[in-house]
């Protein structure tokens, strides 16, 4: 008949060897969400605090997990943030004003080294995620120069756009200059009828009426021979 071992203070020890057998406890398994709003609330104040400060999703998802109480998938932090306007203002905001505090610390903010240094800043403050984390100063750099260029074509396109606006500007003033004109030749054509028609009803187109005609057509400066000589001479010569 086999004796049953009482437990007793040296319970778990093997022979003589004295070593001590450990017995694991089994583990619960922790729930993992893959949605931040079914997190506990203390902790969704925690991964939407981190992410307007400035974190990235790895960070958040780190610190949730790092409770031990309960995990978060990366996707989940990334789904939250880019739907959530809100935190993504608050943390643009924050970026602004961190990203202003050092340019300040920098001095001669209109320095190139200044230039460049808030080119690093807001490469580094306006990543997300830490695979977007491997910025140096040639990422740097490229990214400050296509901001120049971006500003230059800006400046560009205003240049254009002032440049139509005065040429529309130009072409209204032409095109009104020609109306004038055409309006100011049709009441000229429109006295010389008159005159003409005064002539005819008279059956006579005397000195005066050539003269108006010269004036209507913008000629009158030049000298002419009055009416009534050249219409005496030929009399004068034949008697």
């Amino acid at each position: 008949m086999s004796k049953r071992s009482k437990a007793g203070p040296n319970h778990g020890r093997a022979g003589n060897s004295g070593a001590l057998t450990i017995v694991a406890a089994e583990e619960t398994p922790r729930p993992v969400y893959s949605d931040v709003s079914e997190l506990p609330a203390d902790l969704q104040r925690l991964v939407e605090r981190m992410l307007v400060e400035g974190a990235t999703f790895e960070d958040a998802v780190d610190a949730v997990n790092e409770r031990g109480r309960e995990a978060i998938t990366l996707q989940a932090v990334e789904n939250f943030f880019r739907s959530n306007l809100p935190v993504q203002q608050q943390r643009i905001g924050r970026l602004i004003e961190t990203a202003k505090a050092l340019r300040k610390a920098l001095g001669s903010p209109r320095s190139g080294m200044a230039d460049l240094a808030d080119a690093l800043i807001m490469t580094g403050l306006m990543r997300v995620s830490r695979r977007g984390a491997n910025f140096d100063l040639p990422h740097a750099m490229r990214a400050r120069t296509e901001r120049e260029t971006l500003h230059l074509k800006q400046q560009l396109l205003r240049l254009k756009a002032r440049r139509a606006v005065q040429e529309g500007t130009i072409i209204r003033a032409r095109t009104d200059l020609e109306r004038a004109k055409l309006k100011l030749l049709k009441g000229r054509i429109i006295e010389l009828y008159r005159f003409l028609d005064t002539g005819r009803n008279r059956n006579e187109v005397n000195g005066e009426t050539y003269q108006r005609i010269r004036e209507i057509y913008g000629i009158a400066k030049e000298p002419i021979v009055p009416f009534e000589e050249k219409s005496v001479a030929p009399a004068a010569q034949g008697s």
